[in-house]
C-alpha cells in the first residue's frame, strides 16, 4: 500500500507530547526471555514503496501488522503501523543500519534535520505507534473530530469548583473510551509499542536497537531497554522521563518541579535582552530588575484569574482571555520551545499594554482544540499505569478532590488545572493488561544492556526535569550523560555543536561521554535585530548548526495540558 505523502508526512512528524514499585508477577528479563530468538532468515521483510523526496533523499513507506497482544498472539487480532524512513547515502555500506525515532519522523522538516546531524551512515526510520495518527484502529474516544474538539473547549479546569463536572465527564468519558475502541483499547500502552519496535526490526532484518526518542519516547526507550536489554546497541533518551511515576504513581510530581524555575527564567532573560525584548517596556515603565517584571506579570495573571478578560473581534468571532488560556496554551506550551519565546513575550508585552488580540488568536482554546487529532495520550498513560481505576488512591467527587487539594503544588503556574487528569485516572475502567514493573536503582540493581545507553537532559526542562534523567541514568550499568546547559524540553529545543557531535560519536563509534559532560548552546534566547555570530566555524560545523536551528524552530512537540 502507497501512503499520501503528505499524510505521512504529518501524521509522523507529529506524536504524543507528553508528561515503579516492586517486582510484581512477571520479571522484565521473562518478558524478553518470551520473545522467540532474531533469525534473519526467519523475518518477513517489509515491502518498501517510494513515497516522495527530501533533499536528494529517497522516502519510503510502508504498512506493517504487528499483534494486538505480542505476548499473547491467539486471537489473531492486530494493529496496522505506517512506517517512513529516509534512506541514507552510505547505509548500505555499513550494513543498512536503521535508527528508529520517536517522536517525529524522517517525512517532515524534522527528518531532513536530523540526517545532517546524524549523517549518512545510518537510514532514519519511524513510525505511528499503535493508536496514533495513520495506525489502525486509531485512538480514539470520540465518533467524530468535531465532537473530539467540543470535549476540549468544554473541559473543566477548576478544581476547587467544578470538581463535580470533572468526575461526571471523567466517568463519561471512560465508557465512550471502550465503546469506541473495543478489544483493541485495553492494548494501547508502552510495553506492547516497545514489542511492536521488535516486528520492525525484524521486518527490516535487523538484529541490534538503534533508537533515538524524545519526550515520551524516552518513556518507551526506557521500557525498551528494560523489557529488551539483548537487542539494545545505540540507544538516546533524550528529555527524559521518570519511568517509576509514570508507571507507579497517582500524580507525577517530579514532572513539574522545574517548570516555574523555567518560567523564570524566561523573564530573567527577556530582562537581560533589554530593547530585545518588549516585555521591558509596558506602559512606560522602567522595570530595575528581572524579579521586578515577574512580579508585574504574576499579578497581571492573578487579576486575569479574577476578571477574564473580553474579546470582541466581530459578531462571529469573540470569546475571553483566561489565567488558564495564557497559562496552558501559551506560557508553558512555550517553555518547551526557547525559540517561541520572542513570539510569547510579543503577544504578552501587547496583551499587558491592553491589546488582547494578538494572545487571543494565538492562545484561544478553539485554536488548540483544532490540534487535537486522537486520544492516544488518554490510553497510554491509563493503561500503562498501575495506580488508574480500581488501582486509584481515592474514588468519587469529594474523595479526589479532598486527595488532590491537599497536595503541595508542584508548579504555582500550572498544577491546578491537572483536575481533570485526576478524575480521568481514577475513573478508567479498562483493566491493565501489562505485567511491566520498571526497576530503578537503588531499590534494584542497575539494569544492564547489551550496550551502554546515553542519557541527555537540558537543565531545564519544563516537564522531563535533570533530576528524572539522573534517575535513569543511575539505573543503567555504564550509561552515558550529557547535560546541555539550558532551557527547553530536549537537547534539540536549542542547537548546540557540543551536544550534536556527542551524539555522533555514540551512534558511529559507541563513543560514551566522560563523567560530568556538559555542553553549551549555540543561540541566544532574544537575539538582537542585525546582530549576527562572531563565531568562526567550519563549512561542516555550519552546515551542522543549520541543521540544529531548524530542529529546535520546529514543532515536533506540541504540548498542551489537557
Amino acid at each position: 500500500m502507497k501512503l499520501n505523502e503528505s499524510k505521512s508526512r504529518n501524521g509522523l512528524a507529529s506524536s504524543i507530547a507528553m508528561i515503579c514499585l516492586a517486582l510484581a508477577q512477571v520479571n522484565p528479563t521473562l518478558a524478553k526471555q518470551s520473545q522467540a530468538p532474531f533469525n534473519l532468515n526467519a523475518v518477513s521483510k517489509v515491502k518498501w514503496e517510494e513515497c516522495g523526496e527530501i533533499s536528494n533523499h529517497t522516502l519510503e513507506c510502508s504498512r506493517l501488522d504487528v499483534p494486538m497482544d505480542n505476548w499473547n498472539k491467539s486471537s489473531g487480532k492486530s494493529f496496522s503501523i505506517p512506517v517512513i524512513r529516509l534512506q541514507a547515502k552510505n547505509a548500505s555500506a555499513t550494513g543498512d543500519r536503521h535508527i528508529l525515532l520517536n517522536p517525529g519522523g524522517p517525512g517532515g522538516i524534522s527528518g531532513e534535520m536530523l540526517n545532517k546531524v546524524i549523517g549518512e551512515e545510518f537510514h532514519l526510520l519511524s513510525f505511528d505507534p499503535r493508536g496514533v495518527n495513520g495506525s489502525i484502529p486509531r485512538a480514539s474516544c470520540y465518533p467524530s473530530d468535531d465532537q473530539r474538539a467540543e470535549s476540549f473547549r468544554d473541559n473543566p479546569w477548576d478544581l476547587e469548583f467544578e470538581a463535580g463536572e470533572m468526575y461526571t465527564r471523567a466517568e463519561n468519558k471512560a465508557k465512550a473510551c471502550i465503546d469506541t475502541m473495543g478489544e483493541h483499547g485495553a492494548y494501547l500502552n508502552t510495553p506492547q509499542t516497545a514489542a511492536d519496535m521488535n516486528s520492525i526490526l525484524n521486518a527490516i532484518g535487523q538484529e541490534k536497537m538503534f533508537y533515538w526518542g524524545f519526550s515520551y519516547g524516552t518513556t518507551l526507550g526506557q521500557t525498551y531497554a528494560q523489557i529488551f536489554p539483548d537487542r539494545v546497541s545505540r540507544l538516546i533518551i533524550d528529555g527524559v522521563s521518570n519511568l517509576n511515576d509514570w508507571y507507579n504513581t497517582f500524580y507525577f510530581d517530579e514532572s513539574l518541579v522545574d517548570t516555574d524555575r523555567i518560567f523564570a527564567g524566561f523573564v530573567e532573560e527577556c530582562f537581560k535582552a533589554k530593547d530585545a525584548c518588549p516585555m521591558n517596556s509596558i506602559k512606560d515603565k522602567s522595570f530595575k530588575s528581572s524579579s521586578e517584571l515577574k512580579t508585574y506579570i504574576d499579578d497581571f495573571l492573578k487579576d486575569l484569574e479574577e476578571e477574564p478578560m473580553p474579546v470582541y473581534l466581530s459578531n462571529s468571532n469573540y470569546g475571553s482571555i483566561t489565567r488558564r488560556n495564557i497559562v496552558t496554551n501559551g506560557i508553558f506550551s512555550a517553555l518547551y520551545r526557547p525559540l517561541a519565546w520572542p513570539g510569547l513575550a510579543n503577544n504578552l508585552a501587547a496583551l499587558l499594554n491592553g491589546n488582547s488580540t494578538p494572545a487571543y488568536a494565538a492562545y484561544s482554546d478553539s485554536w488548540v482544540a483544532g490540534l487535537l487529532q486522537d486520544e492516544t495520550n488518554t490510553f497510554v498513560v491509563q493503561n500503562d499505569n498501575w495506580k488508574t481505576g480500581v488501582g486509584a488512591p481515592a474514588h468519587g467527587i469529594k474523595p479526589i478532590q479532598n486527595y488532590s487539594l491537599s497536595r503541595p503544588e508542584t508548579s504555582l503556574l500550572v498544577s491546578k488545572y491537572q483536575g481533570s487528569d485526576v478524575f480521568d485516572r481514577a475513573s478508567w475502567s479498562i483493566p491493565t493488561t501489562h505485567e511491566f514493573h520498571p526497576q530503578y536503582h537503588p531499590e534494584f540493581p542497575r539494569f544492564e544492556t547489551a550496550e551502554p545507553i546515553l542519557v541527555i537532559s537540558t537543565t531545564w526542562d519544563p516537564v522531563c526535569p535533570l533530576v528524572s534523567a539522573k534517575k535513569a541514568h543511575n539505573s543503567f550499568q555504564d550509561a552515558g550523560f550529557v547535560e546541555q546547559k539550558s532551557y527547553g524540553h530536549c537537547s534539540i529545543s536549542l542547537p548546540s555543536l557540543c551536544t550534536a557531535k556527542h551524539v555522533q560519536r555514540y551512534f558511529n563509534d559507541g563513543v560514551i561521554p566522560d563523567t560530568g559532560a556538559t555542553c553549551g548552546v549555540d543561540a541566544e534566547y532574544f537575539p538582537a535585530p542585525g546582530r549576527s555570530s562572531t563565531h568562526i566555524l567550519s563549512k561542516e560545523d555550519e552546515e551542522l548548526l543549520a541543521a540544529l536551528q531548524g530542529l529546535a524552530d520546529e514543532r515536533i512537540f506540541q504540548s498542551f495540558l489537557r
